[in-house]
């Protein structure tokens, strides 16, 4: 206590105003932290307000796609039925179409097979008649027989003129070439745009017969060298096809072709192309 230095009045107040200064250095820094501190609290209500109206934006965005999206599929769902209803009025529409097309072809078809069978029986009947002659009429016959055959098959093709399942624009009887190379002569050929059909007609088929389908072809192959690119059939049209001649013609690849009730059909096995 002795040592102890004894307080002036000047000390006191320069203390005073030390008090003082550091006092007003405080409430200047927090009056400048409070402004701090508002000016951040408005950039976070700033920044919540702005927040929120993106996130309102954002949801009223959505909501508006989501009923553009539900307005679109609605679209999309009656386009779909719509389509659908008119598919289904056209393959209705197709198939009644169809259906009366067939009916007309049936009818058509079942006409032309009881004009084919009456013309048919017609003929038989001429036959017939042709058969009844006296012996001494019997070459004679044998012509009429033969042409009877040959018309027979020719009418047939020109009406129908198809041959396994494959459809042919020309039918032409008794080809012959101009100009000519080999000098020959065919009974009827069918031609499409890419086969031939060579067809040689007998009243009664010979074995001979068979081995000269490969003449015909010889020749027409050079008579038409325009057609070298075109497959051919060789074809034998008969009313009558003995067993040794169907062998023959199946060791061949010969298309047999034999009338058979109102239609005439293929008889032939192993048939080949040239």
């Amino acid at each position: 206590m002795k040592n102890q230095k004894k307080l002036t009045l000047e000390d006191g107040d320069a203390i005073n105003a030390d008090t003082r200064r550091i006092l007003n250095e405080l409430a200047q820094q927090l009056k400048e932290d409070q402004k701090r501190w508002e000016k951040e609290r408005k950039q976070r209500e700033k920044e919540r307000k702005q927040r929120e109206e993106e996130r309102k934006k954002a949801e009223l965005q959505r909501e508006e796609e989501r009923k553009k999206a539900e307005l679109q599929r609605e679209e999309e769902r009656k386009r779909a039925e719509l389509q659908r209803e008119e598919e289904r009025k056209r393959a209705e529409l197709q198939r009644e179409e169809e259906r009366k097309q067939r009916e007309e072809e049936l009818k058509a078809e079942k006409a032309k097979r009881e004009e084919s069978q009456r013309d048919f029986m017609a003929r038989m009947d001429h036959l017939d008649k042709l058969f009844a002659q006296t012996r001494e009429e019997i070459g004679g016959i044998s012509q009429s027989n033969g042409e009877f055959c040959e018309e027979y098959f020719i009418n047939s093709f020109k009406e129908n003129p198809t041959l396994f399942g494959e459809k042919y624009d020309r039918v032409m009887p008794y080809l012959y070439p101009d100009p000519v190379v080999i000098n020959d002569e065919y009974d009827l050929v069918l031609r499409n745009g890419t086969t031939i059909a060579l067809i040689e007609m007998k009243y009664k088929a010979r074995t001979k017969d068979v081995g000269k389908m490969f003449s015909k072809l010889h020749t027409y192959r050079a008579n038409y060298p325009m057609f070298k690119d075109y497959k051919i059939y060789l074809c034998l049209a008969s009313f009558r096809f003995p067993k040794n001649v169907r062998i023959k013609a199946a060791e061949e690849g010969i298309v047999l072709i034999q009338q058979r009730g109102e239609k005439i059909e293929v008889i032939s096995e192993n048939i080949r192309t040239w």
